[in-house]
């Protein structure tokens, strides 16, 4: 099992529709999500929440990669098998709520990070489609945020 960091560049929230960060599992290789790490992100108080959903729908031509970072400093790890985008030309369709993220604009943090033995990660089956996909979609809230996932590939 291989621990990646993946960085989320800052997005506006808007459109409750427009996820600003997918991740896709490799055809034969499934991941855990054991860190969500989020910060406000603007210059004003403003109330806002952001949720990691299942995919319902798979989004069409992706776009601005995200970058996996191995969290191992050991240069012979493997790349993420997966793949992110933080847009796409026809926008994922958010299936099942799995975590729901409050946080302030004004540079609340919010962290969370699943237990030592494991079980409480969110489990990405394989499959290289929308249900071994997770995606962040706004909930509510128009402000600005940007973030971390910690995922572990099995």
């Amino acid at each position: 099992m291989q621990s990646y960091n993946v960085r989320i560049p800052q997005f506006t929230l808007a459109a409750t529709t427009t996820a600003f960060g997918t991740i896709v599992s490799a055809a034969a290789r499934s991941f855990l999500v054991t860190e969500l790490d989020f910060e406000g992100m603007g210059t004003a108080s403003a109330v806002n929440e952001i949720g990691l959903y299942r995919v319902g729908t798979a989004g069409v031509t992706g776009s601005s990669a995200l970058t996996f970072t191995s969290v191992d400093a050991n240069s012979s790890i493997p790349a993420f098998a997966g793949t992110g985008f933080a847009a796409y030309s026809t926008q994922p369709i958010a299936g099942t709520l799995l975590h729901n993220m409050p946080l302030n604009s004004n540079g609340q943090r919010y962290f969370w990070r699943c237990n030592p033995n494991m079980n409480n990660a969110y489990v990405v089956p394989g499959g290289a489609n929308a249900a071994g996909s997770v995606a962040l979609f706004p909930i509510s809230g128009t402000g600005s945020v940007g973030g971390r996932l910690q995922i572990a590939e099995l």
